[in-house]
C-alpha cells in the first residue's frame, strides 16, 4: 500500500481486447490489467498502466494495420 500498511487486495481487473493477423489466421491479443487495493484503508487503489495502442481506443494491432496497408496498396 502506498500508504504504507499492508499488502494490497485484488479488487477486479480491466480487460482490452486487441484484433492481431498472422498471415491467413487472425488471433485475438488479450491484455489483463489487475486492480489491486488495501483492506485497511479505502483510499489507495493500483493498475498498471494501459498499453498504448496504434489507433486511439482502437482494436487493430501494428501487425494487423501493416497487412491492411500491404494488401491495398502493395498487392
Amino acid at each position: 500500500c502506498p500508504c504504507g500498511c499492508g499488502p494490497m487486495t485484488m479488487i477486479g481487473e480491466d480487460v482490452s481486447e486487441r484484433l492481431d493477423v498472422i498471415p491467413a489466421q487472425f488471433r485475438v491479443l488479450v491484455t489483463r490489467r489487475p486492480k489491486y487495493a488495501c483492506r485497511r484503508c479505502s483510499s489507495a487503489v493500483a493498475q498498471a498502466h494501459a498499453p498504448e495502442h496504434v489507433v486511439p481506443g482502437g482494436l487493430p494491432t501494428e501487425a494487423l494495420i501493416a497487412q491492411v496497408i500491404v494488401a491495398k496498396f502493395g498487392d
